[in-house]
């Protein structure tokens, strides 16, 4: 028998060689079950990750505590993404506006709603402002008027009010004439009164020295002097009394829409008017927009643009009771007069040429005012204003904050009283307007309970269910057949094993298959570690171990005496 190196490396280091750099072998071959020559196959790859799984389950308490917290994470993100509220950002514009306190007011009333709906303000400063916010996907809502966005890229959820036009005409100041022939009389008298004194002066006090004398003189020079800044106030009075003339006049033409023409026309700031408003106006009477002197009016500063006679008009739009139209007719009148308005004729042709407006009469006091402001029924455009939502915006959220709204309503509009007057948008199918599907839901009264929402899914996961449940017990069951073929392949390399150890040629070939032997052996330990044996196979590896071992051993003993009985005959032979 040939001897072993004496460096060569044992049994168990050669196998734990063979599986770590994936070289061929029967060890390598044994461990993996496997044929010799591949690298990886999809048996060894199957093997390799239930002995991991296997290895990982006999730590019962490391599995508990890694299963116990994934469970405790999955249930912590079903509360959290159940009962977290959902954000809705909505644009509105300009600071201090309508639009803007109803965002403030809105925020306000829902903070702690059982829809668990956030409303988030995000300021603009204008209509314009707040649409390109919805066209970059900075908002989620906003407040637009009809006049501006796309309907069909942003459905209607609610109408918060109708704007109304107003064109406003200042009253005209009130011309005081003064009486010029009072003061006349008394300069004319004034130098016979110097004349009577100066003669009872001489006469009674003729020894006076010169310092009496020089005092009467300074005293006749300051009435002079008085008497000319008099004259110089008057004229003053006269002049400006003539410029609120002209300026009465030129108010009192202004009856119609074409007489704009020429004049200086204000608009109100931090309402819904806007110069592309006044346009649309002008153009359709004719008045070329370069004609006219357009102005943009601070609020506070109204009052005072109008006293100044700085403005011909003024032009505002909101809701016909609003504080933008009620602080223009304010800032207006004068002098207990009320300002006139200018009638916009021709609303229903402007209607029906742009479907964005309406036409609408104003009633006699509609504006406030005492007297009343108007004096009698007024024609003019109104268009409405909208709170608009994304089409990509989740149906249930939009359904819950529509739902909110309508039942908040009351509430809403006594917080902004006169400004706010919500209403809901048409649904009809040939609506000129498009509503969201969430608040159609709402306002036609086709909400769904949880199981007319899920009871289809819930019925059809009950009907594929078992097919679930039947694939992972296919799956399962192909593992389990997995590790049982796995073994008897080990089991079958011993039979053969078997097989050949009777026809061993050599005792290198049977020292060869010992090596075989041990390592089956060792691979049929670590599937015993990781898998459980019943007795039946048990017993087939023990039993056919025993036969290969003593097949190599009567092998071996047959392969010496027939060393030893060659070697005899070699010897007789040379003898």
């Amino acid at each position: 028998m040939p001897a072993k190196p004496a460096n060569a490396p044992t049994r168990a280091m050669r196998l734990r060689l063979a599986q770590r750099f994936g070289r061929a072998g029967n060890a390598s071959s044994a461990m993996r079950g496997r044929p010799p020559g591949h690298a990886m196959t999809i048996e060894s790859l199957e093997h390799i990750v239930r002995n991991r799984t296997k290895a990982f389950l006999r730590h019962t308490w490391l599995a508990t505590i890694l299963g116990t917290i994934i469970l405790g994470a999955g249930v912590a993100a079903a509360i959290y993404w159940t009962t977290a509220p959902t954000v809705m950002r909505i644009a509105a514009g300009p600071a201090g506006g309508a639009n803007a306190k109803f965002v403030q007011v809105l925020t306000q009333e829902f903070a702690d709603n059982p829809e668990r709906i956030k409303p988030l303000p995000v300021a603009t400063a204008g209509p314009k402002e707040s649409a390109q916010a919805m066209a970059a996907g900075k908002a989620d809502l906003a407040i637009l008027p009809r006049t501006i966005g796309s309907s069909s890229d942003w459905p209607v959820i609610a109408v918060l009010r109708q704007n109304v036009m107003a064109l406003i005409v200042p009253a005209p100041a009130t011309v005081t004439v003064k009486e010029t022939s009072a003061p006349a009389s008394k300069e004319t008298g004034a130098p016979e009164e110097k004349e009577k004194g100066a003669k009872s002066g001489n006469s009674a006090k003729a020894g006076k020295d010169g310092k009496t004398d020089k005092a009467a003189k300074s005293a006749q020079s300051a009435k002079a002097a008085k008497s000319e800044d008099a004259e110089a106030a008057e004229i003053g009075d006269d002049k400006s009394s003539e410029d609120t003339a002209e300026a009465a006049a030129a108010s009192d033409k202004l009856k119609k829409v074409q007489q704009l023409a020429g004049r200086r026309i204000g608009i109100v700031s931090g309402n819904a008017a806007t110069a592309d408003l006044l346009d649309v106006v002008l153009n359709h009477y004719g008045v070329a927009p370069d004609k006219v002197q357009v102005s943009l009016i601070d609020p506070k500063d109204l009052g005072a643009a109008v006293k100044s006679n700085q403005i011909d008009a003024i032009f505002v739009v909101g809701a016909a009771t609003g504080q933008a139209i009620s602080d223009a007719v304010a800032a207006a009148s004068r002098n207990g007069e009320a300002p006139r308005f200018i009638a916009i004729d021709q609303a229903a042709g402007i209607a029906a040429r742009n479907p964005a407006f309406a036409s609408v009469d104003i009633d006699v006091g509609t504006f406030g005012g005492n007297p009343p402001s108007p004096e009698a029924n007024l024609k003019s455009l109104s268009f409405p204003e909208y709170l608009v939502a994304r089409k990509s915006l989740d149906r249930d959220s939009v359904a819950s904050l529509t739902k909110l709204i309508y039942s908040s309503r009351l509430a809403l509009m006594a917080a902004m009283p006169g400004e706010t007057k919500i209403e809901a948008p048409p649904t009809e199918k040939d609506a000129t307007i498009m509503v969201h599907a969430g608040a159609r839901t709402y306002l036609t009264e086709d909400q769904k309970s949880f199981f007319d929402k899920y009871g289809d899914t819930i019925f059809y996961s009950l009907l594929i269910f078992p097919l679930f449940g039947s694939a992972i017990v296919a799956v399962a069951s192909y593992f389990r057949h997995g590790g049982r073929t796995r073994r008897l392949r080990l089991l079958q390399r011993l039979l053969d094993l078997v097989r050949k150890a009777h026809a061993a040629p050599s005792l290198a070939a049977l020292d060869q298959m010992q090596i075989d032997v041990d390592n089956l052996v060792i691979a049929v330990i670590h599937e015993a570690e990781h898998e459980e044996y019943d007795q039946t196979e048990q017993m087939s590896f023990s039993l056919t171990l025993d036969q290969v071992r003593f097949v190599i051993a009567a092998r071996r003993a047959a392969l010496l005496e027939q060393g030893g009985a060659d070697s005899a005959a070699a010897e007789t032979a040379a003898a």
